[in-house]
């Protein structure tokens, strides 16, 4: 399982990094806008990737403190949170290199016993923790894309950050 958890780190590092890139490439306008058919803007996208990345840090520190602790709330794993919305794009890039520096250095707290526990979140299902990581991730990686997705609606998505949805980079030779 250790395959795994280097896996996921290189997932989020690499998915992170190319968010940090490409907000440090627009301009704060551009952060503040939704696509034109409503929904979240870059800024609001930015807020919840980070709220969600880190809460996921600290219930892998609480899995570790709590033998027991088997259970979650969807908010406990940053289900539909939003928090301060950053007023520029170099501090939503900023605070995407901060989530990136946290996520990638905490990876190795799922070590073996905590990949094996059994967590439930609600309306979501019971799974391993190993089985969530990837989803957890993943989640990252579909933020990603509603990013670009919404920029890209506005003509504003530079054609260097243009990948295929759900690209993880793992499949590159």
């Amino acid at each position: 399982m250790p395959d795994l958890v280097e896996q996921q780190s290189r997932i989020a590092d690499r998915t992170l990094t190319a968010v940090e890139e490409l907000l440090r490439s627009i301009d704060d306008g551009d952060l503040h806008v939704a696509d034109p058919g409503g929904g979240w803007t870059g800024a609001t996208v930015v807020s919840h990737m980070t709220l969600a990345g880190l809460l996921w840090v600290a219930d892998i520190a609480r899995l570790q403190a709590d033998p027991e602790l088997d259970f979650f709330y969807r908010e406990e794993i940053g289900h539909d949170t939003i928090g301060a919305i950053p007023p520029t794009a170099a501090e939503a890039a900023d605070k995407i290199a901060s989530l990136r520096r946290t996520m990638v250095s905490t990876m190795p707290n799922h070590t073996p016993e905590i990949l094996e526990r059994s967590v439930e979140i609600t309306t979501l299902g019971r799974m391993t923790v190993a089985e969530w990581l990837p989803i957890i991730v993943g989640h990252v990686v579909h933020h990603r894309d509603q990013l670009h997705a919404v920029l890209a609606s506005r003509g504003k998505l530079p054609e260097r950050f243009v990948v295929p949805e759900g690209h993880t980079g793992e499949d590159d030779a």
